[in-house]
């Protein structure tokens, strides 16, 4: 693996969770909860990740944790990080300052701008009891959305 493409995977997981924390979409696990067994957050429902529809030479790395699995798709030689995709517990895809939308078979996809130097996307949906953001620096927003909805095709809602 370059040192490259692990910088840009460290990036965009770093950049993920900050997002995640900074952005208000902490998702508590509620009254009662013991905050010191899982750092305030439910324990995720999904038992295994949902693999989009991508083409075949795309590799992925998935990280598991408590509360959400991340997938890492990078292209066939390994130094281009393509997107990221979160799946966690669901939790509101709220409006940030510059969100724009669009629903595709009944499921709306939030989407904004990354606020950098760099170009890039953030996708945010709910799909049954998922939430899922999907982020990318190489992929444009129909592009995102049409990955997307191989994995809103496979949560029932």
């Amino acid at each position: 693996m370059s040192h490259k493409y692990i910088s840009m995977l460290f990036l965009f997981t770093a950049a993920s969770l900050i997002w995640l924390n900074t952005a208000g979409y902490a998702d508590p696990a509620g009254p009662g909860a013991n905050s010191e067994d899982n750092a305030g957050y439910s324990v995720l429902k999904l038992k295994e990740p949902v693999f989009p529809n991508v083409p075949k030479d795309w590799h992925v790395i998935v990280k598991t944790s408590e509360n959400c699995f991340t997938l890492c798709y990078v292209n066939a030689r390994g130094d281009q990080l393509i997107f990221t995709l979160d799946e966690c517990n669901r939790r509101p895809a709220t409006s940030l300052q510059h969100t724009k939308s669009t629903t595709v078979n009944r499921t709306t996809y939030y989407y904004d701008p990354w606020i950098s130097s760099q170009r890039g996307w953030m996708v945010r949906w709910n799909k049954g009891d998922v939430y899922f953001e999907m982020n990318s620096f190489s992929l444009n927003v129909p592009e995102m959305i049409r990955i997307a909805e191989t994995v809103s095709a496979q949560v029932v809602d």
